[in-house]
Parts: structure tokens; C-alpha cells; sequence
């Protein structure tokens, strides 16, 4: 009975230790203290889940929320940046070739954490803690990729974690060869001593030697021959570094840390860089992959555009098919891309059409980040009837002189003033909205983010009712792929969604599949764990 009255208090001790530990690096704060940036990235991502609170962890701001049934966290740094999402999955919901792995690999233990989990320029994976049961223990950290064949992505075992698929020596064994270890290292330590000191006193005694024969050829040498005066060696002037303007770049260490960082945000590893200061603006030179890259920043560190130059490949989807259609025998020349602070993101594409390739007489042509086509120029405007040819180097040069341009591709003012009005309060930040309205007079607006396109859908009494966000076919579920294989042989797949209904709470992916001749397209619905239900 004393044992029993011990542990329980142990027990209660490691509780309480763990609450405070909990608390020193949680903090939980009232809405009202959120800041204004990180409310602001909070409503234009997530505003449709409920918020259950609010804490401080390692200097971020997250917030609890709900989406349906499925409780999770969003992760929002000091500054108004997004840093992660994670969703809880429930262990039974893993796929089962994760489960078999922890299985496999970690027999007698426990998932003590699983959840999705979202993070920037990343796939989203699935996120796992396994320990064995009891308090205590150290997990280990496992990730796998939430598509296909669940690829294991990383492991992290902690320091004193003992593979339990292996068999493990008794203490005894193990004490008895860390001796014999011990000893041998030693032996070799003082056998390796001896050799190098009597290889050093040799080496000593011929340096000697020879040392005295240098000084005595010197020394006759000197008498025989006068003696010469070394010129001192000019030291090389360092290249001068010009842009397509003539601007001379300047030192990296004059460019203001602000702006630095900025652009390791949006070039993790740049080469060949060279900085440029034009009318206040810092422009960065450099490549980016492989690929040319210009990235223009403020001085107080804020990011304004990036200009890119594209091989033939990335002219795909509409931009080809519109070149195809009214250009047909045209020759690719440039592509530059424009990723903007706005989000008014626009490609350029400059080729030859089929008369006018002898004459190298260039058309171009600007596209929005959608595909469609924003504007044409044709080979005698601005640029003459010039037979010269353009390199990369100035590809980027033109491509902004051409882009002085103010498209709005907004066409809000065709829908009545409070569907208007809704999705501005709602996403203030977004721009170029395509609206479309459907059967059910609901209204549909379309646009992008950083996660890709998204379509909200607004009733007529200017209640949003749904989020939809475009997913990659490749990232479709091996679950849904394997049922799509069985039950739709004749189908291909066209396009999916992750829908999020709002009055609903429920969250579920709206897979959209097309027959193989007569084209006819038809709507699948499947819940998060990849099973088919009814809508």
C-alpha cells in the first residue's frame, strides 16, 4: 500500500513539472492581444474555422482551431509570417502502410502524436511522435508523404534509443568488450606514439643535414653572384561588374542586413550574385537553380518583384495552346516570368512567328499567372524592324520595359456590391478575382495565393458557404487513386479539390474525373481518409 501511495505521488509531482513546463513555453493570450499582421495572414487564410484560443510558443503566435470535427493549429511568426498548419489525425485514420511501419520498426510502441502537417515551399506530409508507453520516454519524430506510397521523409531517433528490431548483448557482455575496446585502444594509442616520435627524431636529424648543405651552396653562391632585387608583384584591379544599364554593382557588405535577409526568403541558395542600388531600390543579380534571376527589394527589406528567365518547357496550358492556335510554326525565343509583391503575376514570351523567323523580327506576348492572355506586341512595335539578336543578358531588361503596364483583370463590378463586399472583408489582400455564378445563384470567386489557386463561394445573401483550394493531381491519395483504378477504368482523372463547407463544418476533396471518349465529366466525393461519400 506505501509503494502504491509513492508512485501516485511521483506521479502527480511529474504531472505539475510537466504544466509548467508546458506553460513556460506556451503562453496563452487573449484575442485582443493578437497583433494586427498576424490576425491579418490569420483571416486571409483560415477565417472560415472556428478559433478556440490563443498562445505564444518560441516567439510565434498559434491559434487552436477547428475545421469541421478535425481539431488543429496554425502557426503565425511575430512578424505576420505563416509558419506551419497541423491537423490531428487519429492513429486508426493513418494509412496502413504507415502503421505497418511503425509496426515494423518500433514493435511495443505507441503513436503518442499524429497529425498533417502544412508547411511553406513543402508538400504536406504526415507527422509522427512513437515511444514506447510510460512516462518518461523520449520519442522518436517520424515523417511520411501524405500521397502515394507514404515515402518515409525522415526519422529522428532521440540519443539513447535502442533499436528494438535488434537483439541486444546482456550487460555483462557489453561491459566486458567496452573493456577489451579500451584496452586495444590503448595499446594501438601507445604503439602509434612510438612509431611518429621515432619517425620525427629521423626526419629531425636529415633536416639538419640537409640544412647545413643548403647553407653552404648559399653561401658560395652569394660570393660568386651579385645580388638581385625582387619588383615588387602589382596587385590585379578588381573586375568592375555592370549591369544591362551600366550601373556598377556595388560591395555585398554596403547592402543593409534587412535586405539581405529578404532575399534569402525568396532565393535560398543564389549564385553569381551581384548587387545593384537604382533610384532606392536594391536589385539583386544572380541565378536561382540555374536560372537567371532578378529580385528587386526596398530598403526597409521589402520584397517588390522577382524576375525570372524560363526555358521553352514552362510555356505550357493556355500560353501554348494560344500560340498554337494563332501562331502556328512559332519559335521560341524568351521567357521571362514576374512574381509580384501584388500578386499581379504575368509571363512573357518572346518568339518567332513562321514568316518572320529569317528576318528575326520578334513578337511578344504577355500572359497573367493564370495562362490568359493579357496583351500582344507585335515585331514593328518599339523595336523596329531590327534583325539583331537578343541574348539572355538583356532579356530581363526588355521584359521590364515592356511590362510598363496597369492591367485589373478584377471584374467585381459585375456582381452585386455585397458579394463585392464579403469576400474584400474577407481577403483584403487579394486581387485579380475572376467571378463566375452557378446553378444554385451562388457566386464563385476565383484567385491565388501562395497555396495555388482557391475558389470561395458566396451565397446571394453574401454569406460565404464554401473554400475550395486546388490540389495537384500527383498528390491525390494512393487511397482515392487505387478506388478511381477499380471502380473507374474508362475515367481520367481531371482535377481535384480540397473543399472546406462552412455551415457544414466538413472538409472533404471533390475529385473530378472526365470519360475517356465521350469526355463527360462526372463528380466523386471522398472524406479525408480517401473513403467515397454522398453530397
Amino acid at each position: 500500500m506505501r509503494n502504491k501511495t509513492i508512485a501516485l505521488s511521483l506521479l502527480i509531482v511529474f504531472q505539475v513539472f510537466t504544466i509548467k513546463n508546458f506553460q513556460l513555453s506556451a503562453q496563452k493570450i487573449k484575442s485582443t492581444d493578437v497583433p494586427e499582421d498576424v490576425m491579418s495572414t490569420f483571416d486571409e487564410q483560415y477565417s472560415y474555422m472556428k478559433v478556440s484560443g490563443w498562445q505564444i510558443e518560441n516567439d510565434n503566435y498559434v491559434a487552436s482551431v477547428k475545421d469541421g470535427s478535425t481539431n488543429g493549429k496554425v502557426y503565425i511568426s511575430k512578424n505576420g509570417d505563416w509558419v506551419r498548419t497541423i491537423f490531428y489525425v487519429p492513429s486508426r485514420e493513418l494509412p496502413s502502410s504507415i502503421t505497418d511501419f511503425v509496426k515494423n520498426n518500433y514493435p511495443d510502441f505507441i503513436i503518442s502524436v499524429s497529425c498533417l502537417e502544412e508547411r511553406e515551399n513543402e508538400n504536406t506530409h504526415y507527422y509522427l511522435e512513437v515511444k514506447k508507453d510510460g512516462i518518461g520516454n523520449k520519442p522518436s519524430v517520424l515523417t511520411f508523404s501524405s500521397t502515394g506510397a507514404n515515402k518515409l521523409l525522415s526519422r529522428i531517433d532521440p540519443d539513447d534509443f535502442v533499436d528494438p528490431t535488434k537483439e541486444q548483448p546482456d550487460k555483462v557482455s557489453i561491459a566486458k568488450a567496452a573493456a577489451e575496446e579500451r584496452q586495444a585502444a590503448k595499446n594501438e594509442a601507445a604503439k602509434k606514439a612510438a612509431e611518429e616520435k621515432a619517425k620525427a627524431e629521423a626526419e629531425r636529424i636529415a633536416a639538419e643535414k640537409a640544412n647545413k648543405q643548403t647553407q653552404t651552396a648559399q653561401s658560395a653562391t652569394k660570393q660568386s653572384q651579385p645580388q638581385k632585387t625582387e619588383k615588387p608583384k602589382k596587385e590585379k584591379p578588381e573586375p568592375v561588374v555592370k549591369d544591362e544599364h551600366g550601373n556598377i554593382a556595388i560591395k555585398a557588405t554596403s547592402v543593409p542586413d534587412v535586405v539581405s535577409k529578404a532575399l534569402v526568403k525568396k532565393v535560398l541558395h543564389p549564385a553569381e550574385l551581384n548587387w545593384f542600388l537604382v533610384d532606392s531600390m536594391y536589385i539583386a543579380h544572380c541565378l536561382n537553380q540555374g536560372k537567371k534571376t532578378v529580385v528587386y527589394i526596398s530598403p526597409k527589406g521589402f520584397w517588390n518583384k522577382t524576375l525570372t528567365i524560363m526555358p521553352e518547357e514552362s510555356v505550357t496550358g493556355l500560353m501554348s495552346k494560344h500560340l498554337n492556335d494563332f501562331y502556328p510554326g512559332w519559335k521560341f525565343k524568351n521567357a521571362v516570368k514576374e512574381q509580384r509583391s501584388d500578386k499581379n503575376d504575368k509571363t512573357m514570351v518572346e518568339f518567332y512567328e513562321k514568316n518572320n523567323y529569317k528576318a528575326k523580327l520578334i513578337t511578344t506576348v504577355f500572359f497573367d499567372k493564370a495562362g490568359k492572355l493579357i496583351r500582344t506586341i507585335d515585331p514593328d512595335y518599339e523595336l523596329g524592324t531590327s534583325k539583331q539578336e537578343s541574348s539572355d543578358d538583356d532579356a530581363l531588361n526588355k521584359y521590364y520595359e515592356k511590362m510598363n503596364m496597369s492591367l485589373e483583370n478584377d471584374n467585381s463590378k459585375n456582381i452585386p456590391d455585397n458579394i463585392a463586399a464579403t469576400f474584400k472583408v474577407k481577403y483584403p489582400k487579394v486581387t485579380n478575382v475572376e467571378w463566375e455564378e452557378d446553378d444554385n445563384m451562388n457566386y464563385l470567386a476565383k484567385y491565388y495565393t501562395t497555396r495555388g489557386k482557391e475558389i470561395c463561394v458566396i451565397n446571394r445573401y453574401g454569406e460565404i458557404v464554401e473554400t475550395w483550394l486546388l490540389g495537384k493531381n500527383d498528390n491525390l491519395s494512393a487511397t482515392i487513386q487505387d478506388y478511381l483504378k477499380k471502380e473507374y477504368k474508362n475515367y481520367k482523372l481531371k482535377e481535384f479539390y480540397t473543399v472546406k463547407k462552412i455551415a457544414e463544418k466538413i472538409t472533404a476533396y471533390k475529385v473530378i474525373v472526365a470519360d475517356k471518349k465521350s469526355q463527360t465529366e462526372e463528380e466523386l466525393w471522398f472524406n479525408l481518409s480517401g473513403k467515397p461519400i454522398e453530397m
